[in-house]
């Protein structure tokens, strides 16, 4: 097996300084000539191990223009987009529930105004969500995924059980089913608000794209 190369500079540098050591006091008896020879042929060896030491490998730093660039991706500018995307799907989502959510409500005014704000404020954060699920080459069927996925999500925690529910595993009267007709009721009602919201906030940041008022994340 060979040496290393830091072994052979090592051994190099040990046989040169003895060589010197050698001649400077006359310690070998073959003459002066071999001294000589010896050195040279170790300086000969050192200066081959110093050939084949590997570079030295320097980190390469990062340009400044691929920091700008990594910063721009989730940077000021882009916040700003989303937060106007935000603001616009939290409006249009707000407006266009309000009329659905007094029907569900029965007309209670207190519980009209609070469904509306809570769904004000999921269809803000539906926007921000929007602007990154929808880009350039997002298809018609990922939009409709995420309008479906907010509305389904929201329809579900919407939902009370009734109180003539048993537990473990969970079965309503009068059917004995995991639902009963009024959780039932509360659902579909829940449905049709969230479409009704979350597709309203989807148009209105489509819409917003096509003006130019939002940009939309490559």
């Amino acid at each position: 097996a060979s040496e290393p190369d830091s072994g052979k500079m090592m051994r190099s540098l040990v046989l040169v300084i003895t060589l010197h050591a050698s001649a400077s006091s006359g310690g070998l008896a073959s003459g002066k000539g071999a001294p000589a020879g010896l050195a040279a042929h170790a300086h000969a060896a050192l200066a081959r191990g110093a050939s084949t030491r590997p570079p030295v490998v320097q980190r390469r730093r990062a340009s400044p223009r691929m920091e700008v660039e990594e910063d721009s991706a989730f940077g000021g500018a882009q916040r700003v987009e989303s937060v106007k995307a935000g603001v616009i799907a939290a409006v249009a989502g707000g407006l266009a529930c309000a009329l659905p959510a007094l029907v569900v409500d029965g007309f209670n005014v207190a519980q009209w105004e609070f469904d509306v704000d809570t769904v004000s404020l999921a269809c803000g954060l539906f926007g921000l969500t929007y602007r990154y699920i929808v880009r350039n080459d997002a298809s018609e069927m990922l939009r409709q995924g995420a309008i479906g996925a907010f509305a389904l999500s929201r329809a579900s925690a919407a939902v009370h059980v009734s109180d003539s529910c048993i537990p473990v595993p969970l079965r309503c009267e009068p059917f004995g089913l995991y639902l009963d007709p009024s959780m039932l009721a509360q659902g579909a009602g829940a449905v049709v608000v969230g479409a009704c919201a979350f597709g309203a906030a989807a148009a209105a940041v489509d819409y917003a794209f096509g003006k130019g008022w939002v940009s939309k994340k490559d």
